[in-house]
């Protein structure tokens, strides 16, 4: 019997810590942090990471029909509406409600201005915060001045500085280049315009990452061109609290480069951006205006650390676009593309949104769901048929909701919003720690912003944006001897330094990206345009730091009286502005693809001088254009592969 009774003991001893752990799960943070003073035991279980897991999980599954929002607003001080105004955060609290109207509107129930701590202000001098992102209820901040990352965890009043990072140098080429720009200022400080800032969780390893993409850096060629060299990335990890250098190499095609623009979100493991791909190299003449290839999507895999690209649907593409309102959010759990519906409404009255309903890797399909007749700020969704939106036709910065089943918009009784700074869809319900002692064990941590309280209650109007588009490149093919020439230079150097074997030849158009269908009827309409054959003088051996454009032959398309030179440059520009780029790409053939080091490509040039001094002026006809399509992501070239060819006409 005694030793029943030690057992039934020991059992409602672990059913009255069960109940207790399943009763605090349920508390508030505030709460929390106070009964973490109760006794030992109590403070290494709210602080037990598997807790804190738990704890996170019960609250946004409680919170979903409670949406509350933060954002950055300005108010008047000492409630004088003639008085000077600041800029606070301060958090919107919304309930489910139908007004009197019968329509369906959430219902505005309370705003709270959460106090910055006053040792956070001292840190920024008492510059403006501005929100770059958010994941689990921690909110990544930078200061308009000093350019400091902080991380802020307002329900527990936790706030981390982040250390400075090393990997992104000041550019000579931009400090002071654009109107405002204080010239004594560092270029990394001016994030909005200079650097790509990304924040979220990464489920692998169990940390929180921050990543910076600084500005290409620029350089500007004697014969006229200007060249965006590789991104500088830094990442940083929570749990070691540093930064790193990261290679960017998966933010590289053939002839241009993929450049993050404006951060989005974070959602199920990836950072999204908004962004742009622009050529390597353009030359001055058209930098301005054609510098700019397409508009796109930039995904980043948190465990992986691996940059991806997705198209964008329709004209949203078209860099040259009316497209400032472009906003990703998250809807019913899945990806929402805000843009303007610029087929319907060429003058940009009304939005379109498109959603990916199963992300299955950047080929993913977009489907059409619904246009409405509104060009304001979409901010967040409070739930799946109500989304929150800011007025920009006029500088008042006023709030309200727009329902999307009955099409009708309520205004928010509150003062303006500061449009520099997102909004987040924050619970204030998370005691994750940024300071240390409770990694987040959980693996399914995707972002609350998107809800599931309603069905759809109308019929998406489907419009498929094809999911089969390639790459697909042309090429200019050398002569069989040529070839053969240039192949024995290429072995001797992938023997020294590795790398993939290439096929020689020049790159005309690259980074073609639509189906083999529409790439084939245009490189067919091709053959019409750009039907003799031209001479390819080689102009220099350069090197770069790309990995396509390692160490390369440069073709002169200088713009002279030669001949030879205006064939090239005719045929180049028509072979661009068939596949529809407003400029060519600057003509090159590369010697070598890798990552190599400085001194690897200095060695690598003087090798080509030994090997074959020959084959740096040469100069040889052009007699056939080659189609080909190519996974830029495959750095063994294996999977690349020639669809099409002609022959063209020549005449020595």
């Amino acid at each position: 019997m005694e030793i029943d009774d030690v057992n039934m003991s020991g059992v409602h001893k672990n059913i009255e810590q069960d109940v207790v752990e399943q009763i605090l799960s349920t508390l508030p943070p505030k709460t929390l942090m106070r009964f973490k003073c109760v006794s030992k035991r109590w403070y290494a279980l709210i602080t037990n990471p598997r807790f804190v897991a738990k704890h996170l999980s019960i609250s946004k599954h409680n919170n979903r029909s409670t949406p509350s929002v933060l954002l950055k607003r300005l108010v008047h001080k000492d409630n004088n509406t003639d008085s000077e105004t600041q800029a606070v955060f301060s958090l919107l609290k919304f309930r489910n409600n139908i007004d009197g109207g019968g329509e369906a509107h959430s219902f505005l129930s309370g705003v709270e201005d959460i106090d910055i701590p006053s040792s956070l202000s001292l840190k920024t001098g008492g510059s403006s915060l501005h929100i770059i992102g958010h994941c689990n209820e921690i909110i990544c901040l930078v200061p308009a001045v000093s350019g400091e990352v902080i991380l802020w965890n307002p329900a527990i009043h936790e706030f981390k500085p982040l250390p400075p990072q090393p990997y992104l140098p000041n550019s000579p080429e931009i400090i002071g280049t654009l109107p405002g720009w204080p010239k004594d200022v560092p270029y990394s400080i001016h994030r909005e315009y200079m650097d790509s800032l990304g924040f979220g969780y990464d489920p692998r390893s169990d940390d929180y990452k921050v990543v910076n993409i600084g500005y290409p850096c620029l350089e500007r060629s004697l014969d006229g061109y200007r060249i965006n060299f590789p991104l500088k990335t830094a990442v940083y990890t929570l749990s070691t609290d540093s930064w790193r250098e990261m290679k960017t190499f998966s933010l590289e095609t053939q002839s241009t480069i993929l450049f993050p623009d404006r951060f989005q979100m974070y959602f199920k493991g990836m950072c999204y951006w908004s962004g742009l791909e622009l050529h390597k190299e353009v030359h001055l003449f058209d930098a301005m205006e054609e510098e700019f290839i397409r508009n796109i999507i930039i995904l980043f895999d948190m465990g992986d650390e691996v940059f991806h690209d997705m198209l964008l649907p329709g004209s949203l593409s078209d860099p040259f676009e009316v497209s400032f309102n472009m906003r990703l959010l998250v809807w019913n759990e899945s990806i929402a593309l805000f843009g303007l519906e610029s087929e319907n409404s060429p003058y940009g009255v009304s939005f379109g949104i498109w959603v990916i309903d199963e992300f299955d890797g950047p080929k993913t399909p977009w489907t059409k769901h619904i246009c409405f007749e509104l060009n304001e700020k979409p901010l967040a969704f409070l739930n799946s048929d109500e989304i929150l939106m800011e007025v920009i036709k006029d500088t008042s910065g006023r709030l309200f909701s727009y329902n999307l089943s009955t099409k009708t918009l309520k205004y928010l009784p509150i003062d303006s919003v500061q449009n520099d700074s997102a909004a987040v869809v924050y619970g204030n319900y998370s005691i994750v720690s940024i300071l240390g002692g409770n990694k987040l064990e959980n693996k399914d941590n995707s972002t609350n912003a998107g809800f599931s309280l309603f069905e759809y209650s109308f019929p998406p109007s489907r419009s498929m944006v094809d999911n089969e588009w390639h790459s697909y490149s042309v090429w200019a093919i050398p002569p069989d001897d040529v070839s053969l020439k240039i192949k024995k230079v290429m072995q001797a150097l992938r023997l020294e330094f590795g790398g993939p074997e290439i096929e020689p030849h020049i790159t005309v158009v690259g980074s073609i990206r639509m189906t083999q269908e529409n790439a084939l009827n245009e490189f067919r309409s091709l053959q019409s345009c750009v039907t003799s054959g031209y001479k390819a003088k080689v102009n220099q051996v350069v090197t770069r730091s790309f990995y396509y454009q390692c160490v390369l032959l440069v073709i002169d398309s200088s713009f002279s009286s030669d001949d030879e030179s205006f064939e090239l440059c005719g045929a180049t520009g028509a072979c661009g502005r068939c596949f529809g780029f407003h400029n060519s790409v600057r003509p090159h053939l590369s010697l070598l693809y890798g990552n190599l080091t400085e001194e690897e490509r200095r060695k690598a040039k003087e090798k080509i001088s030994i090997l074959d001094k020959s084959i740096t002026g040469m100069s040889f006809p052009i007699t056939r254009l080659a189609l080909h399509k190519i996974d830029y992501k495959d750095k063994t070239l294996k999977s690349w592969e020639k669809i099409a060819e002609y022959t063209l006409l020549y005449f020595d």
